[in-house]
């Protein structure tokens, strides 16, 4: 069955969470859960990101409040 006719059947995969690395430029990587929520029409997203399950994420997301904009860089 062709792409096409899955399409026009809306037999479609929804991909509701994910996975995603973050990149800022003092911390580094940052591994987030990433979940979307939809409005009932699907014209409005919203994504929630959480800090990943036994990874360091919950720290570098917390350090920029403790530092304020201190440079980490030399």
């Amino acid at each position: 069955m062709g792409t096409a006719v899955l399409w026009e059947q809306q037999v479609v995969a929804r991909r509701f969470a994910d996975r995603k690395t973050l990149l800022h430029p003092e911390l580094g990587a940052i591994d987030v859960d990433c979940q979307a929520l939809f409005t009932e029409d699907r014209s409005h997203a919203l994504l929630v990101l959480t800090p990943r399950a036994g990874s360091d994420a919950t720290e570098k997301i917390r350090l920029p409040a403790v530092v304020g904009t201190q440079s980490f860089g030399s």
